[in-house]
């Protein structure tokens, strides 16, 4: 499920998986596995790809604030 979420992503800002695997330091292959699920982006990444991509998504932090992306962002610095 997830990696089709990421190859959603990936596809609406137009990205090859190569384009986006430049813009994360990663190899191309890497972001290929990652859409097929053999295997899992950790969390940083994946925000990371959210954040090159434009999409915008909502998480509840452990004091059940509602935050989006810029905010992680911001909290995470990249």
């Amino acid at each position: 499920m997830i990696g089709t979420i990421l190859k959603n992503m990936r596809l609406s800002a137009n990205l090859t998986q190569k384009e986006l695997a430049e813009k994360l330091n990663l190899a191309d292959n890497t972001i290929s596995s990652y859409e097929r699920e053999n295997s899992q982006a950790d969390f940083d990444t994946i925000l990371r790809i959210a954040k090159i991509c434009n999409y915008e998504f909502k998480i509840i932090d452990k004091n059940n604030n509602l935050l989006d992306i810029k905010d992680m962002s911001k909290e995470m610095d990249f």
